[in-house]
């Protein structure tokens, strides 16, 4: 799986709250000027990922955009997180930090799973349950399960699935 992107987080942010699938930035600054959240995401859009030419053009169509990208001017891909930090910018700062969460949701879930692994495993010692006996019951591939339950590898189960093996354990 690639790696989320904060090209494509916006890309998709701006999909999602204008409620159009097109990637047209005529649309979304058409519909931005009535809904606040697709103006900071598009004007955060326009000033990291789209060409001078393009961006001027839009600022003179839609004049609403003229202030905050130009709030944005100094804004790059490497001053990201430290030029966003700034009081007067915090609605662009809670777009970036929400980018951040997404992009490392898997590593959380990661952590979160290894966690639960290390007292699944004292849990089945300690009751003397069988691999097999988890995947039957539970209905799981049995693949998977024994690659999470004899290895440890928490790429092959959901955290869903960690914690019905968990519950499990714990009640049997």
């Amino acid at each position: 799986m690639r790696e989320l992107t904060f090209k494509g987080y916006l890309l998709s942010e701006l999909q999602t709250l204008s409620g159009v699938k097109s990637t047209s930035l005529y649309t979304f600054s058409h519909i931005a000027e009535k809904n606040a959240r697709l103006k900071d995401a598009l004007c955060l859009y326009l000033v990291l990922f789209t060409e001078e030419k393009l961006l001027n053009r839009l600022v003179n169509k839609y004049s609403y955009l003229k202030a905050p990208c130009s709030k944005l001017s100094e804004l790059n891909q490497t001053n990201i997180g430290s030029y966003l930090h700034r009081d007067d910018l915090s609605e662009y700062e809670t777009i970036y930090k929400n980018y951040l969460y997404i992009r490392n949701q898997k590593a959380h879930d990661d952590k979160i799973k290894e966690m639960m692994y290390l007292r699944i495993t004292e849990t089945i010692k300690l009751k003397n349950i069988t691999n097999y006996r988890i995947y039957t019951t539970l209905s799981l591939n049995p693949g998977n399960a024994n690659a999470f339950l004899k290895n440890g590898d928490v790429s092959k189960v959901s955290l869903d699935t960690t914690r019905r093996i968990l519950r499990f354990v714990n009640e049997y």
